[in-house]
């Protein structure tokens, strides 16, 4: 009898041992570790969106740009005159110097001059990419084309002093010069564009579309005077 008032004494001791529950000091440590993970975990979580975010958005923007450089490419390619783009001024393009390419080309068999420009509009400090075209009679056939948006969100380069040997200050269009030859003002352009999404971080860097365009006809010398003059910008 006494053996088995001892046993259940012990029975019931473990009872109160298992049901004692958790200390405070234990509580609050638990739930500081958790605290931590969580912290932790949604941190990682906000990082991968914006990082997410910030890729599309860049993406975004430089296929849109690759578009316009692929239309470039096309009429450079089959061009037949490119004016320098050193002497294409706020008088002919509406622009700076460098900031637009004037071309004579024969695209899809169709003789037609075009124009590229980057303007940046009043308080914005994104460009935009504009194209427009004309047919050579245009002063007495009229065909004169308004200019048409064809990519957004373009940088400025770092600098207004142009370095060889530093992409960040190539100017929208220019002539490689030691590719150019006696029978074409420009008959080789570089053509860098640097895009950024407005929804990208203010941390993030442009992103650098650029391409080398030599136009094959101009070899041919056409008159240099084919496309002008130019319908007033």
């Amino acid at each position: 009898m006494r053996e088995l008032r001892r046993a259940v004494r012990a029975r019931l001791a473990q009872g109160e041992r298992r049901e004692s529950g958790w200390t405070l000091v234990e509580l609050i440590v638990s739930m500081g570790i958790f605290g931590g993970l969580l912290a932790i975990v949604f941190s990682v979580l906000v990082t991968v969106s914006m990082q997410t975010k910030d890729n599309l958005a860049r993406t975004r923007a430089v296929d849109e740009t690759q578009i316009g450089l692929m239309q470039i490419d096309r009429q450079v390619r089959s061009g037949n005159v490119i004016a320098d783009p050193a002497n294409e001024g706020p008088a002919l393009s509406g622009v700076e110097p460098y900031y637009a390419l004037r071309v004579y080309t024969q695209t899809d068999g169709v003789f037609q001059c075009v124009q590229w420009r980057v303007r940046y509009p009043a308080g914005s400090s994104f460009g935009e990419l504009e194209y427009r075209s004309w047919k050579p009679t245009w002063q007495s056939t009229g065909g004169v084309q308004q200019w048409r948006t064809v990519a957004r969100n373009i940088v400025k380069p770092a600098t207004s002093t142009v370095v060889a040997a530093d992409p960040a200050t190539w100017p929208p269009f220019f002539v490689q010069a030691t590719d150019a030859e006696s029978s074409s003002s420009a008959q080789t352009i570089r053509v860098t564009l640097r895009v950024k999404d407005p929804a990208q971080r203010a941390s993030s860097k442009p992103a650098t579309v650029t391409s080398t365009l030599t136009g094959r006809n101009t070899i041919f010398g056409y008159p240099a005077d084919t496309c002008s003059p130019v319908p007033p910008p």
